[in-house]
């Protein structure tokens, strides 16, 4: 296993002037181009970092082997409040996505969202510091780096480990990212021993969910004024059939502007025998439903 740091780790955690989608840091290019030169057989992302097909620089050279098993999707509030209508008036809450900005604003237009870039620990950092009052950061992120988090504000460890008070937002309340909680595994296109091997660890409910999702961020993007992908959410999930998540599937999408003064969301379902291409479908008609919606001045 190599190592490799990309430009979007390296960041300081100081806010910055702008979200994310308005200065897109690049997540994925510097492993890519290691795949891509044959410096490493593959590389390893979380799938959501992978910009929309259009400006995805390694599409072409580089395909998706493999999807591993969902994580949670949901985004957490950190900072020990119960929900986002538990915050203080003019509460200052970190996150550099424009998607949570914009959701977060359209149930507290009185929030004060701030860019608050880096890693999981240094945002962390910050709350700690008092910079914020609150953060938004994916539920995925911080099981992956063993952050427990818990509602009992009064519980400060847990067999040794720090516990940072946090509540998990629904998808009613907080849509999550397309692709959010799903980690990929990129290799070279032309590579067939390395894609067969790959096929065999490939999870078919993650792949399904993602073929959908990005199809909709695909459709999607480009319509907004601004370089990077406008605030949007996308999340494929099993319906409850019989008390077990095997029913059918259903595909809820939103478009918003970015101070969440107007939101548009739609769902569609589709049966629990949706193959990867018809859900590929699915996510780029439910995406050309949602400009729609929108119409041509929804950013202006």
């Amino acid at each position: 296993i190599i190592h490799i740091a990309s430009s979007g780790e390296v960041r300081g955690h100081a806010s910055q002037d702008v979200p994310l989608p308005l200065s897109p840091p690049d997540f994925v290019g510097t492993i890519d181009d290691a795949v891509r030169s044959g410096a490493v057989d593959v590389g390893v992302h979380s799938l959501k970092d992978i910009p929309p097909q259009s400006r995805w620089a390694a599409f072409g050279h580089l395909t998706i082997g493999c999807h591993l098993p969902r994580a949670d999707p949901s985004d957490v509030l950190l900072g020990g409040f119960q929900s986002i209508h538990d915050l203080p008036e003019k509460a200052r809450v970190g996150s550099a996505s424009m998607r949570r900005q914009a959701q977060l604003l359209q149930l507290r237009s009185d929030i004060e969202c701030i860019n608050l870039r880096g890693n999981v620990h240094a945002r962390i950092d910050a709350l700690k510091a008092g910079e914020v009052d609150a953060l938004i950061l994916a539920r995925a992120g911080l099981d992956r780096l063993g952050v427990d988090i818990g509602l009992d504000t009064n519980k400060k460890k847990c067999d040794g480990k720090e516990i940072i008070a946090g509540t998990i937002l629904s998808s009613q309340i907080m849509l999550p990212g397309c692709c959010q909680g799903i980690v990929a595994v990129v290799c070279r296109s032309n590579d067939k021993e390395t894609r067969t091997l790959l096929q065999v660890i490939d999870d078919r409910d993650a792949r399904i969910a993602a073929e959908a999702e990005r199809a909709v961020l695909n459709a999607v993007d480009g319509s907004s004024p601004w370089e990077g992908r406008p605030p949007t959410a996308a999340f494929m999930s099993r319906m409850l059939e019989g008390g077990e998540s095997e029913g059918g599937w259903k595909l809820d999408a939103l478009l918003a502007r970015p101070d969440g003064s107007k939101i548009v969301r739609k769902s569609v379902m589709y049966s629990s025998k949706c193959e990867p291409g018809e859900a590929q479908e699915m996510g780029r008609e439910l995406g050309d439903q949602l400009l729609k919606m929108a119409g041509s001045r929804f950013f202006t």
